[in-house]
């Protein structure tokens, strides 16, 4: 479940999540990560249980138009 104001970018695999996070706060943009505890325990990474990246509604599309341009070919 989404919190209020809340939306989902994306879900990545853990390590991709934590990456991309740290790409978003560099460009100002408030990012939080949220994983089922389940994906923690047993070692679950994709699909369902893939780390979901969390940005406030008035951040999405910036944040959308960042995530854009790292998926951008060189």
């Amino acid at each position: 479940m989404t919190p209020d104001g809340w939306q989902v970018l994306t879900a990545l695999p853990h390590t991709a999540a934590v990456l991309l996070r740290g790409a978003l706060h560099a460009e100002g943009i408030t990012a939080e990560l949220d994983r089922d505890a389940l994906s923690t325990v047993y070692g679950l990474d994709v699909g369902a249980f893939a780390t979901r990246i969390l940005v406030p509604d008035v951040q999405a599309q910036r944040a959308q138009q960042v995530v854009s341009t790292l998926d951008a070919p060189a």
